[in-house]
C-alpha cells in the first residue's frame, strides 16, 4: 500500500480530506499531516511517504520552498499541489520542481481520485521498472566470483600461477600440510538463498568446534551454485583418518543447511593431496563425484568405479577450462582489444578437440553464462548490454547455437557488437564531459540565482533525466549537491569577509527564506552561520 501525507494550514481541510478521499480503495494509506510547510519539511524527511499532498499558501515556508527543500534533500516521492493560484510562472516553477499535478481549487473528490489513481499508476510503473533492474542485477552477482581475482579461489580452481606463487611464497605455510577440497552443489535456483547467513553458521561451528586432526578450513565461493572447502591437516596425518574428517565436515554441512528446507544440497569429496599444487585436482575430483550423485547427500571421489575414474583422468578438465575462458575473454573485451580476443577463442576452440561440450545444452550454457560475466564485467565501463540486446532476445539468440560453429560464430558477433557500442560510448562520454563543464562553469557565475536542473537542460538541449544521469556520472555529485556545495564555499568566504548579515548573505548564494539557509549551512558545515566567526 503507498503512503501519503497531506501538508495544509486549515485544520478543516486537513479533516475533510482524511475523511473524504477513498484512500483504501486507491491502495494508499494516509500516515501523517502537517499544518505548515517546515513542520511538512520535516515530517516528509522522516517518514519518506510516497506521495504527498500539499497547499501553495502556508506559514513558515510556503509549499514551494518546502517543495526546493525536499528535493535539495534527494527526496524522490510524488507530489501534487492544491491551489487557488492561478500564475502560470507559479505553476512552471512547481512543475521544474517536479510536482506531478496541479490541481487548482475548489477540487472535487472526483478530480482528487483521477489524480492519485494517475500517481499510483505511475508509480507502480517505476516499481516494476525497478523490480526488473534488480532481477538482473541479482543475475550479474551470482557471476561475481567468477571474475574475482582472490587468490584462494584461483588456488583452488587452477588458476593460479603457481610459480609466481612460489616466488611471492604466499603458499609457503601450505608446504607442510595436506589438502583436499569439499564441494558444495545447490541442487535449484537460489535466488532467495541467505548464503551470508549460511556461511556464518559454518563459520561460527568451525571456531568452536575443535576438529581433529583439521588445521584449517577455507570457505571459497566458486559461483551461485557451487562453493568450495578447503581442509587442511598435518602432513603426517594419515590419508584414511583425513577421509573420516571430511565426511564428518560433510555431514555437519548438510545438518547445519537442512535448517533451510526449501532448498537441497549435495556434497562432493575429492581426494587427500600431499602436495598444495594439486589442490585443483581434488576440487575437481569433488566436481566429477557431484555429477554421479544420485540420491544421497555425500559422495567421496575414491568411491567413484574405477572404470570411470580412469575415463576422467584421461578427460580434459571440464570445469576449471570454462572458468578461465569466461575470465580471460571478458578481460579482453572489456580492455577493448578484439585481437587478443578472437585468439583466446580460438585457443579455446582448438585446446577442445575432445569437446566435452558438444551437447547443444553444454554449448548454450557457456554462451549464456558469458554473456552474464560480460554484462557485469562492462558496468564500470557504461555500457549496459541490456541496452543493447535484451535478456529475452539474448536467450532466443543463443537457443540457435547447436553446433560448434554456430558457437563460435555467436561469440565472434557479441565481441563485435560489444566492442561497437564500447567506442560509441566513449565518443559520448567526451560530449558529456563537455555538457558536464559547461554546466559547472554555468553554476559557478550564476549561483546566486534560482537554478534549476530544467533550466540546465533547456540550455544544453538534453531531457532533464539524461544530464541528471550524466552529471552524477561525470561529478559524482547530483545537480543540487554541486549547486548547494558551491553555494556553501561562497557563503562560507562572504561570512568570515565580515561585511554583510546573514539574510544578506543567503539572498546572495541564491536563498530566499533564511532559516532554511542557515539549516543547509549547518548541516553542510556543521555549525550555525553565525558560530561560524567563532571558531
Amino acid at each position: 500500500m503507498w503512503k501519503a501525507i497531506i501538508v495544509d494550514d486549515d485544520p478543516s481541510v486537513l479533516r475533510g480530506m482524511k475523511k473524504a478521499i477513498p484512500w483504501e480503495k486507491l491502495g494508499i494509506e494516509c500516515i501523517g499531516e502537517a499544518s505548515d510547510g517546515k513542520a511538512g519539511f520535516e515530517i516528509i524527511m522522516d517518514m519518506q511517504p510516497d506521495i504527498v499532498l500539499t497547499d501553495i499558501y502556508m506559514p513558515v515556508m510556503n509549499d514551494l520552498e518546502m517543495m526546493q527543500a525536499l528535493r535539495e534533500n534527494q527526496y524522490t516521492g510524488s507530489v501534487i499541489i492544491l491551489s487557488g493560484y492561478s500564475d502560470f510562472e507559479y505553476a512552471r516553477t512547481a512543475l521544474r520542481l517536479k510536482v506531478q499535478d496541479y490541481l487548482s481549487k475548489p477540487i472535487t473528490i472526483q478530480t482528487m481520485e483521477e489524480a492519485l489513481k494517475r500517481v499510483t499508476t505511475r508509480l507502480e510503473e517505476e516499481r516494476m521498472k525497478q523490480s526488473g533492474q534488480e532481477e538482473i542485477k541479482q543475475k550479474i552477482n551470482y557471476y561475481k566470483s567468477l571474475i574475482s581475482n582472490t587468490w584462494l579461489k584461483s588456488l583452488v580452481t587452477g588458476m593460479e600461477d603457481q610459480e609466481v606463487a612460489r616466488k611471492e611464497q604466499k603458499t609457503d605455510y601450505l608446504q607442510k600440510q595436506k589438502h583436499q577440497v569439499l564441494v558444495l552443489k545447490l541442487d535449484k535456483d537460489n535466488e532467495a538463498i541467505e548464503w551470508d547467513s549460511l556461511q556464518e553458521n559454518i563459520s561460527c561451528f568451525f571456531s568452536n568446534h575443535a576438529l581433529p586432526y583439521l588445521k584449517n578450513v577455507e570457505w571459497i565461493e566458486l559461483n551461485y551454485i557451487y562453493s568450495a572447502i578447503l581442509l587442511s591437516y598435518d602432513v603426517q596425518t594419515d590419508n584414511k583418518v583425513c577421509q573420516k574428517a571430511a565426511q564428518n565436515v560433510a555431514e555437519k554441512l548438510i545438518e547445519l543447511m537442512h535448517l533451510k528446507e526449501d532448498y537441497k544440497y549435495k556434497i562432493g569429496i575429492g581426494q587427500v593431496k600431499t602436495n598444495w599444487e594439486e589442490i585443483p585436482i581434488s576440487t575437481e575430483e569433488a566436481i566429477y563425484s557431484l555429477s554421479k550423485i544420485l540420491s544421497q547427500p555425500i559422495i567421496r571421489y575414491e568411491d567413484v568405479p574405477a572404470s570411470e575414474q580412469s575415463k576422467f583422468n584421461s578427460q580434459k578438465s571440464a570445469f576449471r577450462k570454462p572458468v578461465q575462458f569466461y575470465r580471460e575473454l571478458s578481460d579482453a573485451v572489456k580492455q577493448e582489444r578484439k585481437d587478443q580476443a578472437v585468439r583466446i577463442l580460438n585457443k579455446f576452440m582448438l585446446d577442445e578437440q575432445e569437446w566435452t561440450y558438444s551437447l547443444p545444452s553444454h554449448l548454450q550454457t557457456i554462451c549464456k553464462d558469458l554473456w552474464v560475466i560480460l554484462t557485469y564485467s562492462l558496468y564500470d565501463k557504461g555500457v549496459n548490454l541490456e541496452e543493447i540486446v535484451d535478456h529475452q532476445t539474448a536467450s532466443r539468440q543463443i537457443e540457435k547455437v547447436h553446433q560448434k560453429e554456430q558457437f563460435q560464430r555467436w561469440i565472434l558477433a557479441s565481441i563485435d557488437l560489444i566492442l561497437s557500442r564500447i567506442q560509441q560510448e566513449e565518443k559520448e562520454n567526451v560530449r558529456h564531459k563537455q555538457t558536464v563543464d559547461y554546466v559547472i562553469e554555468y553554476i559557478d557565475s550564476h549561483y546566486h540565482e534560482n537554478l534549476t536542473l530544467n533550466q540546465m537542460a533547456e540550455k544544453v538541449f538534453l531531457s532533464r533525466n539524461y544530464l541528471s544521469q550524466i552529471f552524477k556520472k561525470v561529478t559524482g555529485l547530483s545537480f543540487n549537491q554541486y549547486l548547494n556545495n558551491v553555494r556553501m564555499e561562497k557563503a562560507k568566504y562572504l561570512i568570515l569577509e565580515g561585511h554583510y548579515l546573514i539574510y544578506e548573505i543567503a539572498e546572495k548564494v541564491g536563498y530566499k527564506n533564511t532559516p532554511y539557509f542557515s539549516s543547509m549551512f549547518k548541516k553542510h558545515t556543521g555549525v550555525n552561520p553565525t558560530d561560524l566567526l567563532k571558531q
